[in-house]
């Protein structure tokens, strides 16, 4: 059987990775996260000092394998613009590679987001790299500036007041009433992280993020980067490449974003996300349809299942036999996630099915509202409404209060952050209601949702048009081929995205998987097999068609 892989839609991933992150490296609230004071970073057209690496419990008090890997902090200029203004201490973790006598360099991963931590993506890579990539690369992940454990940033003080202003936000908003709340809701976030944020906030882009990976490429003693990149990642890769072409050497980008597009016009960009959802929630109702009795929700026409259990829901939660109330906003999160990880896919039908034949909740259950990482979906927000005045002026006259007696933000807002400058928006929310309607006309199971994801960067307290971003161009070669892989059926970076990335760079090969799903490192023995014989030297695949290893509804399941 394949590795799972450890990529699914952002939007849904900010727990997740959180839970994942904290099983390795502990939150650095911790007495041991107190490190002693670094030195200010070197200048920016200097060669930074090298890293330090150090035992992971010493330097953030988390149980990792000191056999296995070890960790470091080092400091990077906040403003490349200006250096000395202040700095960002980014946290890395090293798995060592198992070979040393055979080793190629350093390998740095990122696992996508943005806002996603990179180190347990490094310290688990097993899940994605072949035993001989691993014993030939020390597999390096950070976390990004502004995430994590990375100097985060944060909008709220504790996180009383981020679930406060937060309250009534939906992943999928109906009606005037709930659209009214989480139009809100985005409006207090922007207050929040207008008041609270401090001044990493204007320097939260891509362009950023790749400086940085070149001074930690430098710091780690390599003269050339190998990348691996999932997601969000491909853009950091991408970004990387164009701007240093002559320093990559190797470069796989898994479930790819479209460049051009995501910089220019984020709301076309979002638009074919849902295309792409659409897709993959097509494929998964067309092989459920012909595995007859081995999908749980084959019986009669799927489609038009999938569409009553919807309509239901727009008159509230359905129970489930186990007394759990299934909300829309719930439901189409439960399709998101599962299209993008292949090994839902079977569960999917189960709960589809049970949904079906689902009763609605008594009229005394909570209507439907979205817990907390619903209510915090990831970062393509845009807007505010009519109040959003008021909201931001009465957002966080408590929060100094708050912050001394109840416990932290537990999470950041990284996020919203990498996305609102990356991705330019119009700064008028009054057009996001509409919007919301007109998507759900042309993608009905996803348009509305991810037309409202994007609510907050309607509102940003800082700007695309200020910002210091890249934008192209994307097609300055590199010394060898960057390995592009796509799924025929990414819910999450559609198929097509993978194509015109393809297309954007100077130098690329597309391999194919043929599959359901976010990314297919792990997934796939073809596309390891490839991407193995690439990292280790080889030239890549051209124009390869792969299979998933473990189709969704095989005798296996």
């Amino acid at each position: 059987m394949a590795r799972r892989a450890l990529f699914a839609p952002n939007r849904l991933l900010t727990y997740a990775i959180a839970v994942l992150t904290a099983a390795v490296l502990c939150s650095s609230a911790g007495p041991a996260a107190a490190a002693a004071p670094h030195a200010p970073p070197s200048p920016a057209g200097s060669s930074p000092p090298p890293i330090r690496w150090q035992n992971c419990r010493d330097l953030t008090g988390a149980p990792v394998d000191p056999t296995v890997a070890d960790c470091a902090k080092h400091r990077v200029p906040r403003d490349y613009a200006h250096p000395a203004d202040g700095s960002v201490e980014i946290v890395l973790l090293r798995h060592r590679a198992t070979d040393p006598e055979r080793r190629r360099g350093a390998l740095f991963v990122n696992p996508g987001g943005p806002g996603s931590s990179g180190l347990h993506t490094a310290y688990r890579a097993d899940r994605f790299l072949e035993p001989e990539v691993l014993a030939q690369y020390d597999v390096i992940g950070f976390d990004p500036r502004g995430v994590n454990l990375s100097d985060p940033l944060k909008c709220f003080r504790s996180q009383s007041a981020h679930d406060n202003a937060l309250l009534g936000r939906l992943v999928v908003p109906v009606g005037g009433k709930q659209v009214a709340a989480t139009m809100a809701a985005a409006a207090r976030h922007t207050a929040a992280c207008a008041q609270n944020a401090g001044p990493l906030l204007a320097h939260m882009t891509t362009l950023d993020a790749a400086r940085d990976l070149d001074r930690l490429r430098q710091a780690a003693g390599e003269s050339r980067l190998s990348f691996v990149g999932f997601s969000y990642g491909t853009l950091l890769g991408a970004t990387y490449a164009n701007l240093y072409p002559r320093r990559v050497d190797a470069m796989v980008l898994d479930g790819a974003v479209d460049p051009q597009l995501r910089s220019h016009d984020g709301l076309a960009y979002d638009r074919r996300r849902a295309d792409g959802m659409e897709l993959a929630l097509t494929e998964f109702l067309r092989v459920c349809d012909a595995a007859d009795d081995r999908c749980a929700f084959s019986t009669g026409d799927p489609r038009r299942r999938l569409d009553r259990i919807l309509t239901r829901l727009r008159g509230g939660p359905l129970r489930l036999p186990d007394g759990t109330d299934m909300t829309l906003s719930a439901v189409t999160s439960l399709l998101a996630d599962s299209l993008a990880t292949p090994a839902r896919l079977p569960g999917l039908a189960r709960t589809l099915a049970l949904l079906d034949a689902a009763p609605h909740a008594p009229r005394t259950a909570v209507a439907d509202r979205s817990g907390p990482s619903a209510q915090h979906p990831s970062a393509h927000d845009e807007g505010a409404h009519d109040e959003s005045a008021h909201d931001r002026a009465s957002t966080t006259d408590d929060e100094d209060e708050a912050a001394v007696s109840e416990p932290p933000y537990r999470g950041d807002d990284s996020e919203p952050a990498y996305n609102c400058l990356d991705k330019p928006y119009p700064a008028s929310p009054r057009t996001w209601p509409g919007r919301a309607d007109r998507w759900e006309r042309t993608a009905p199971h996803f348009g509305r949702m991810i037309a409202m994801e994007s609510a907050v960067c309607a509102t940003w307290p800082e700007r695309p048009a200020r910002a210091d971003r890249y934008t192209g161009p994307w097609n300055r070669p590199t010394d060898r081929p960057v390995l592009v892989i796509g799924n025929l059926y990414d819910p999450t970076t559609q198929y097509r995205f993978a194509e015109r990335l393809t297309e954007q760079l100077g130098r690329a090969e597309l391999v194919t998987v043929d599959m359901i799903g976010h990314t297919a490192l792990g997934m796939s023995a073809c596309a390891d097999e490839i991407t193995t014989r690439y990292l280790l030297g080889g030239a890549p695949a051209h124009a390869r068609v792969c299979t998933p290893d473990d189709p969704p509804f095989t005798i296996r399941d």
